[in-house]
Order: structure tokens, then C-alpha cells, then sequence
């Protein structure tokens, strides 16, 4: 596969290149026989490559005020993200995710690009995370068939935006999840630059990207060709991923077509868990490595788990823009593989997902100047993905009998509308229904018959909104939401694995119903000057919430509805601070804090009263900078988890996260708009921490529990922009 991949960025190359050879014998090429002038057709030449790249620019504004004005109409909490303008590296997702309000990220599989993902409680309860938030690339649909998702397929390098829907204000775009959208928006022409990306540091990091791109009449091309790989932290954690991302558009003033395939392969190995105990004395180690009891049973350099994906999508997307009115038609098909092996049963998975979004809205401005908008969306896909079960055998790791195999077969409808309407010179009110229905099929092929199920969900989801915005830069807002979530076939057909008996392993059905919550927001948005902040507070109760019980070993996690409501309930707090000449002419001083409340408890149930496991209570991420000169960049940055965490959800003190300090260190220097350079020391005292965690029902000592997280480390690396 990677063979292949590497003559296929090849041949994309240097097809790519034809517009720029044709551009360059046009500028070449006699215009006539007759003597010319050169000093008119320079000057020429330089007024053509100004309005280019004044093109290009305005393209861009208009982009990122048409992502702004729409998330400044959603009466709830939002982040844009523009990659550009970040500082350091930008080499895993989880980089440029940390930062935000709203966004608690946690290193999952030992420091490779596998992060764990929250917002608002999404998804915590499964190992890894794989669900709870619907992840788009420009708008479509990149999640599975039945709605999990492989994290590790996103390169963050191939947005120039990403704009993040929390919680049920993804509405519009089918998230029917409790943790909302992730939307990235692809560079092309228009919005990035060619550019030549390398970088290297601890742990064996390399990474280099290319990025092509060119412009000619109303067509323009994009082409993201990158290579990530990293030995990693510990020992049996190597990741690697290559990705190749082509885009090809056509652009005037009423039409806009745009065609992607994206092409991925990842492969990274699963260095496993330790005991809170070698997480703290001995945290690069795995199991197997030392004569316990625990370490013979789950030797992981002999089980060598793994995951290994490949994915190859193809998309469309069209859409117009009328003087009042805008319609948007969005298809994909895409087809993954995908063999994940934990240290007791491999599973090997092949995927084929066909889906679509359509959208029309219509602005209506009545005689007292007045706006109302009405919005109707639909997205639906289908999908099938079968997958094999086998056992793993533990004196060599190789695959022993296939115990299961099943056709799982998954649909899903979104439909809704929304209407937005200005009820005065400063105040908006929303509106919205959303409609989701879900069917999972399941059809035993090893044992006709023993496990077919057929499960359908449908709910109806309403949202109503009010913003109040009494100037240009300060916005108010309140909502009510609902949203709904159905199971993914990882909840469904779960595996019984013994690492004592691997002939006896075994699958069995959850017949599980769709997680509903209730949501209520209220926040605000300010900016002046030199000071920007924003503040959320949602309180979400929560039915049928998806918990995942892990077994002793961590890797036989079954799924239920927990039999009590739950809450989920936090404070999004983020604060952007400028100040200039302060010691000197031109410099600068910036300041970034950001601080996540996260309070999950159960209502009732066997768990009442106890928190949630899996979040941090507090979170809080903070960042200084100083520019002495527009080019110099000097920083510092923090991520503070100031008290232990829950790991089970029985809340025992002897298994908790222990709370910790992160101190890193950043420079970048751009001396020209065509070279940037960056140096990142990454937590400098060495603290010893752990990152992330399996959840359990109940947690004990001498259960494998915890991913240790990376002593001191750095990174360097430099980007050439032509």
C-alpha cells in the first residue's frame, strides 16, 4: 500500500504541474513577429501578478467573514481555528485543537495522532474514543457508516480553517452527537500558499508535507502530499501515516464546483497500559517487560497490537449563491480498511460509505430593513462493514480461529429546517427541528441466524436561540437544545476475549437504546481593541447515556444505557489579550487563557452521586508571547490539571489521575514572507504524568489503567512558501 501511495503522489506531481508549464510558455511565447518592447510587457507582468495575488487575498478574506458571520449567528458556543496563525508546530491534530474553550484534548496510544477528543462529555466512555462528534471536511460527512470514526485518518495540515460546533449547535450539519461538529475547511488555491513543510524531534518525529496549488481563469487546483512518522515515547508504540489530499475547483460569481480525494494510510502500534504504579516508576515500559504475573498474561511485545487503516475518498460539492437565495449539494463515496488488534482479538473491517448533503436557504428583508432567513438541510448515507473476528494467540501472537463474522450493515437520515429572524436592531432569535433517523443491521455469516439483529432509532430534535448583539463586537446568546445518539457496531457486537482461553472467545449483541439529552446554554462574546473573551455555561441531562464497563483487562468493554439520568454540566471560558510597545517600538506582548469546567455526575442510578470518569474537573491552558519584532515570536505555555481525576466510575481514590503542572517553550522566526522557522520544548522539567486512561466501572491498583505521558521533548522544523 505505501508503495503504491508513493507512485501515486508521484503521478499526481507532476500531472499537477501542467498548468504551471502552460502558464510559463504563455509568458514565454512571442505575441507577434513584430520587434517588442520590453520595458511595457515587465511592467505588464508585474501589474498581472498583483491583481493575482490581490485575488487570492480577497478569496480568503471573503472566506474566513463568511465563516465568522455564520458562527456569529449560532446562539451558542463556537471556535474558528485559523492554522496560520498558530505559532510551533502543527504536526498532530491534537496540537491544534489544545488552546480552545470548550475542547479538552488527551494523548491516547502513546503520543502517536490519536487523540482522545472531548466536548461537553462526547464519547468518554470508550476506549478509544470513537464517537460522540460528528467530523466534517467541508461539510461532509467523515464519519463511519454507523457513526464511529478512526481519528488518526485527519491531517489538521490539509485545513487552512476549522470551525467546532459544540454540542447540539452542529445541528445543521447532522450531528446528532452530544459533543457537536468538527468541520475543517481544505486550503486551495486561493486561501494557501505552495509551500515546501519539514519537521524533526524527540522520539524519532519526522514529518514533511508539499503543497501545491495554482490558479488559471475561473479553475484552480490544490494538492497536499505529506509523510508523519514517530518511534514514539515508549517501546512498541511507532506510528506512521502518509496522506495524499487533491482538490480541483471552478469558481465565478454565482457558481462555485469543488471535487477532493483524499487518499490515507495509517498504521501506528498500541503500546498498551500500565499499572499506576509502572506509569509512575517506569512509564516508557509496557506489559511484558517485567516478571509479573500481569506482564506474562498481557506480554505485549509478543501480542503486538496494532492498528493499521487505509481510506480513499471521493467527493463533491456544489454550490450556488443567487442574490437571496443559495443552494448547496454535497456527495461522497468512500471506501476504508481497517484491522485493529488489541492485545486478545483482531478484527478486520472493510468499509463502503455512500452519502450526500443538500441545503437551500432564503433571505427575505422586509420594509423596515428586517432580515429573516429560512433554512432546509438534509444529509444521508449508507453503509456496509464487514467485519472478521479472530483470537490472538499468546505464545507467538499469531492469529488463531476466526470466532465471529458478520455483515453489519448501517443507514442514517438527517432532515430538518431553521428559521432565523431579526427582531429588532439588535436582538436575532432561532428556531430549528431536526428529525434523525438511524438503522443498524447486523447478519452472522460464520453462524447463520445466532446474531442478526435489526435495530432502528428515530427522534425529533428541537433548538430555539436568542442573540442579543447591543454593539458591533459584543453578542449575548441563550438556547435550548435536544439532541440524540444512536450506538455505533463497536457498542453493539462486543467481544468476550480471555487471555486464558482464547479458543473460548466469543461475540454477543447489545441490544442498546439511543442516548437523548436536554441542553441549556447561555453565554457571550466581547472583543475591544486589544482584549478579546468569550464565556459559555451549559447544563445538559442526559437519558440512556452509552457507558462503557470495561472488563479486568481493559479490552473487553461492554456498552450499556446507564439505568439513571446523568448531567453533564461545565463553564468554556477562553481570553485573548494584546498589548503593543511596550518596551520598544513595534513589539508586542500576547496572551491566551483558556479554562475548561467540566462537573459530569450521575442523577440517580447504581452510580448516584458520583462523578463521571474520564474528564478533568478543571482544566486550564495558558500562553504568553512576546514579539520584540513582527518576524521574532518568544513564548511560553502551560496545561494545568490542578487535582486528581477520576479514572472508574466508583470514584476510587487509590486509581486516580494524579493532577499536573506542563511547562513548554516555543520560538519561531519568519525573516522573509518566504521562509518560517520553529523551535518547540515540550513539558522542560520532565514532569512524569499520566496523559490518558482506560474508564472502568471499578478500578483497582493492580489493573492495567494508564497511557504515561512524554518526558521532556522538542521539535524543530521550517516552512518554505513560494
Amino acid at each position: 500500500m505505501r508503495s503504491a501511495l508513493t507512485r501515486l503522489i508521484c503521478t499526481a506531481l507532476s500531472l499537477s504541474a501542467w498548468p504551471l508549464l502552460a502558464s510559463a510558455e504563455e509568458n514565454t511565447a512571442p505575441q507577434s513577429d513584430a520587434p517588442q518592447n520590453d520595458a511595457p510587457q515587465n511592467d505588464r507582468t508585474v501589474v498581472q501578478e498583483s491583481m493575482t495575488v490581490i485575488g487570492e487575498t480577497d478569496n480568503n478574506q471573503i472566506e474566513l467573514t463568511g465563516l465568522t458571520e455564520t458562527l456569529a449567528n449560532v446562539p451558542g458556543g463556537t471556535n474558528l481555528i485559523d492554522l496560520d496563525e498558530m505559532n510551533g508546530s502543527q504536526a498532530s491534530l491534537a496540537k491544534v485543537l489544545n488552546y480552545e474553550p470548550g475542547i479538552v484534548v488527551q494523548e491516547f496510544f502513546g503520543g502517536n495522532d490519536q487523540p482522545r477528543i472531548n466536548i461537553r462529555g462526547s464519547g468518554i466512555q470508550d476506549n478509544p474514543v470513537n464517537r460522540g462528534i460528528q467530523l466534517l471536511y467541508d461539510g461532509l460527512s467523515l464519519n463511519q457508516p454507523d457513526g464511529s470514526f478512526i481519528i488518526g485518518l485527519l491531517d489538521a495540515e490539509q485545513a487552512k480553517y476549522i470551525s467546532v460546533y459544540r454540542g447540539a449547535n452542529a445541528m445543521r450539519y447532522g450531528a446528532t452527537t452530544l459533543g457537536g461538529a468538527i468541520n475543517l475547511h481544505p486550503r486551495n488555491a486561493s486561501n494557501s500558499e505552495r509551500s515546501l513543510k519539514v519537521e524533526a524531534g524527540s522520539f524519532g518525529l519526522r514529518k514533511a508535507a508539499l503543497d501545491l496549488s495554482n490558479q488559471w481563469n475561473n479553475w484552480d487546483y490544490y494538492l497536499n502530499a505529506s509523510h508523519y512518522q514517530q518511534d514514539g515515547f515508549r517501546n512498541h508504540s511507532e506510528g506512521e501515516r502518509d496522506s495524499l489530499a487533491l482538490n480541483i475547483g471552478y469558481q465565478n460569481l454565482e457558481w462555485e464546483n469543488r471535487s477532493y480525494i483524499n487518499i490515507t494510510d495509517n498504521r501506528f502500534d498500541i503500546p498498551f497500559l500500565l499499572t499506576k504504579e509502572e506509569a509512575t516508576n517506569n512509564p516508557e515500559s509496557v506489559m511484558g517487560e517485567g516478571d509479573t504475573p500481569m506482564d506474562e498474561l498481557l506480554n505485549i511485545p509478543i501480542r503486538e497490537p496494532f492498528r493499521d487503516s487505509q481510506q480513499y475518498r471521493l467527493a463533491n460539492k456544489t454550490s450556488y449563491h443567487g442574490l437571496n437565495a443559495s443552494h448547496t449539494l454535497g456527495v461522497y463515496a468512500e471506501k476504508t480498511e481497517d484491522t485493529f488488534r488489541n492485545p486478545l482479538s483482531q478484527s478486520d473491517t472493510t468499509t463502503h460509505n455512500y452519502g450526500l448533503d443538500y441545503s437551500t436557504d432564503y433571505t427575505h428583508i422586509s420594509e423596515s430593513d428586517l432580515a429573516t432567513n429560512y433554512l432546509l438541510f438534509v444529509s444521508a448515507n449508507q453503509g456496509a462493514m464487514p467485519r472478521e473476528y479472530h483470537a490472538i494467540n499468546p505464545v507467538n501472537g499469531s492469529l488463531m480461529q476466526q470466532f465471529a463474522d458478520v455483515d453489519l450493515t448501517a443507514s442514517n437520515i438527517v432532515a430538518g429546517g431553521q428559521i432565523t429572524q431579526d427582531i429588532g436592531l439588535n436582538w436575532k432569535a432561532l428556531a430549528s427541528i431536526q428529525w434523525a433517523y438511524n438503522d443498524r443491521e447486523i447478519e452472522d455469516r460464520k453462524n447463520p441466524g445466532v446474531l442478526d439483529s435489526q435495530l432502528t432509532y428515530s427522534e425529533l430534535n428541537p433548538k430555539v436561540g436568542l442573540i442579543w448583539s447591543p454593539e458591533l463586537d459584543q453578542r449575548y446568546y441563550a438556547n435550548y437544545s435536544a439532541s440524540s445518539e444512536a450506538p455505533n457496531f463497536w457498542q453493539l457486537a462486543t467481544v468476550s476475549a480471555s487471555p486464558h482461553d482464547p479458543l473460548n472467545n466469543y461475540l454477543f449483541i447489545n441490544d442498546l437504546k439511543m442516548q437523548t439529552a436536554n441542553t441549556i446554554e447561555v453565554g457571550t462574546q466581547q472583543q475591544w481593541s486589544r482584549l478579546s473573551w468569550e464565556l459559555s455555561y451549559y447544563y445538559s441531562l442526559v437519558d440512556d447515556e452509552l457507558i462503557s464497563v470495561v472488563g479486568d483487562f481493559a479490552v473487553n468493554g461492554k456498552t450499556i444505557n446507564y439505568d439513571g439520568r446523568t448531567i453533564h454540566q461545565g463553564i468554556e471560558f477562553g481570553l485573548n489579550a494584546a498589548e503593543e510597545s511596550v518596551f520598544m517600538a513595534g513589539d508586542q506582548i500576547i496572551g491566551k487563557l483558556v479554562y475548561n469546567y467540566s462537573d459530569f455526575r450521575f442523577d440517580d442510578g447504581a452510580y448516584q452521586g458520583n462523578r463521571i470518569a474520564g474528564i478533568p474537573t478543571h482544566l486550564i491552558q495558558a500562553e504568553f508571547g512576546y514579539r520584540p519584532t513582527h518576524q521574532w515570536y518568544l513564548g511560553a505555555n502551560v496545561r494545568w490539571q490542578p487535582e486528581e481525576t477520576w479514572v472508574d466510575h466508583m470514584n476510587t481514590e487509590s486509581v486516580q489521575q494524579d493532577a499536573f503542572f506542563l511547562l513548554g517553550l516555543k520560538t519561531s522566526y519568519k525573516p522573509s514572507d518566504l521562509l518560517n522557522v520553529f523551535i518547540e520544548l515540550n513539558n522542560v522539567t520532565d514532569e512524569t504524568y499520566q496523559t490518558s486512561y482506560a474508564i472502568r466501572g471499578q478500578g483497582a491498583p493492580d489493573l492495567p489503567t494508564f497511557i504515561p505521558g512524554a518526558g521532556f521533548n522538542f521539535s524543530t522544523g521550517m516552512k518554505v512558501s513560494w
